[in-house]
């Protein structure tokens, strides 16, 4: 059996190397390596895969997010309702523009913003919802953009773990659209380790809005439509074409990759569903969930530190996202005089197994046996 990897990206390019390779040295020889043909294409790719109008690819998902929100023209101390339960960026770009976060606490089984807690945290200050489909699920937008439109509210998307996801976000309807496509606006990261990720930074935001779009465009490239004619303040923040023509490539295989991931779950899931000290992951009725990270949750009784040590002695590597929710970071933490018990319960007993596309069925069952063993 090969090694375990927690995300196996090296395995990845190897398999498709040839393919790979030859797209970077046609980039290299082009001699374009900002903008260009090859962002381009890629803008437009990932628009017909999602169905979204207008895509706009960006640096990286900070960035992304920062574009997203300064589009919207807000002005500062304007309120953002956020969840305290994920990666700092989200909080960290409502912050960096002068915004004020307003967490709110996460549902226990899908670790997803409760929209059932967004109502009362809602004050005439409130500019925008920013929900973040963590883990590869998407929140409950259906319930998400009433709440929205009753109080006239943006919804921005946090769509960085669910490349590829799609849900239901309409109240009487089955129809489904993709994640990150459903509010104004939507945002990606390209992360390596990202479903669909690239080999260095990157990031993409959608919108369904020409205006927000051309807007976001601006604000990417330095304010200007055209070279030295700069239309807004605007700031540095575009896609390299070496990145774009990987995550072309990468594009085609995204189905395939997140059926692969779903398969892991499936069996993961199926062995252990047995474990009374485990809760294995909740695929709620609203989302698809293409698995971007595996998280159980473990029980009081069970010491997570030893139970990390005890598979990373056996060769298998594990994470805990996020081990201090954000509301209890020491930059954050002023902005919250409120206990957000799920989110707290959850950081202290959740961790995350390997998951990616290159998992083998061996190394699943190898997993899932040593984690039976340890009681």
């Amino acid at each position: 059996m090969k090694k375990i990897h927690m995300v196996d990206v090296v395995s990845e390019y190897n398999k498709y190397s040839e393919q790979i390779n030859k797209r970077i040295q046609n980039v290299l020889s082009s001699g374009v390596y900002i903008q260009g043909t090859e962002v381009q294409k890629l803008e437009q790719e990932l628009s017909v895969f999602l169905n979204s109008k207008y895509t706009v690819t960006c640096a990286n998902g900070t960035d992304a997010l920062c574009l997203a929100l300064r589009a919207l023209d807000l002005k500062q101390g304007d309120e953002v309702i956020l969840p305290p339960f994920t990666f700092v960026s989200t909080v960290e770009a409502v912050c960096l523009l002068g915004l004020k976060p307003v967490f709110v606490d996460i549902d226990r089984d899908s670790f997803l913003l409760n929209p059932a807690l967004i109502e009362k945290n809602i004050s005439d200050k409130t500019k925008v919802i920013l929900p973040v489909h963590l883990f590869g699920q998407c929140c409950n937008l259906r319930q998400i953009k009433l709440i929205a439109k009753k109080y006239n509210l943006f919804i921005v998307e946090d769509a960085a773990q669910s490349i590829g996801s799609q849900c239901f976000y309409k109240k009487s309807s089955k129809d489904m659209k993709y994640s990150g496509t459903i509010g104004d606006i939507g945002i990606t990261s390209f992360y390596p380790s990202k479903n669909l990720g690239c080999y260095g930074d990157g990031g993409a935001i959608f919108t369904q809005n020409q205006k927000l779009a051309h807007h976001i465009r601006l604000l990417a490239n330095h304010g200007q439509e055209k070279k030295y004619v700069h239309k807004i303040v605007g700031f540095n923040s575009r896609l390299d074409a070496l990145q774009a023509t990987i995550l072309r490539f990468k594009l085609s295989l995204l189905n395939t990759s997140n059926n692969k991931r779903q398969k892991v779950a499936t069996e993961y899931n199926r062995i252990l569903k047995s474990v009374d000290w485990i809760t294995t992951p909740m695929e709620s009725s609203f989302s698809e969930h293409v698995y971007h990270q595996y998280s159980i949750i473990l029980s009081s009784k069970i010491d997570r530190n030893k139970f990390q040590k005890f598979l990373l002695n056996a060769g298998i590597p594990s994470m805990i996202y996020y081990p201090i929710p954000l509301h209890q970071q020491k930059p954050y933490k002023h902005f919250s005089n409120e206990n957000l018990p799920v989110s707290e319960m959850l950081s202290k007993h959740i961790i995350s197994l390997p998951i990616h596309p290159e998992l083998e069925v061996e190394q699943i069952h190898f997993i899932c046996d040593v984690v039976k063993k340890y009681i």
